[in-house]
């Protein structure tokens, strides 16, 4: 295994890791591993959860469908000088 020196740990980052390592019951290395393997996905549950609810609505629109939606809204594109006046 490959051992990492990390430096410029602060004194707040200090207390908080300890206080994380010691809330979960884990040494401070442990902590940390864990740390890591979940923010950078190799752990069981990754930090960030991926969401694919809206997938389908991304880039969704045919070309047709681009161009319909284009020029229903022109209208929108003009102004009405009364108004401004």
């Amino acid at each position: 295994m490959k051992t990492i020196t990390i430096r410029g740990i602060d004194a707040e980052l200090d207390r908080v890791i300890k206080s994380q390592a010691q809330q979960d019951d884990l040494s401070v290395n442990q902590w940390i591993l864990q740390a890591l393997k979940k923010v950078t996905g190799i752990g069981k549950k990754p930090a960030f959860r991926k969401y694919h609810d809206l997938d389908k609505l991304a880039g969704g629109w045919s070309k047709e469908e681009t161009k319909v939606f284009s020029e229903s809204i022109q209208i929108f594109e003009k102004i009405d000088e009364d108004v401004w006046k």
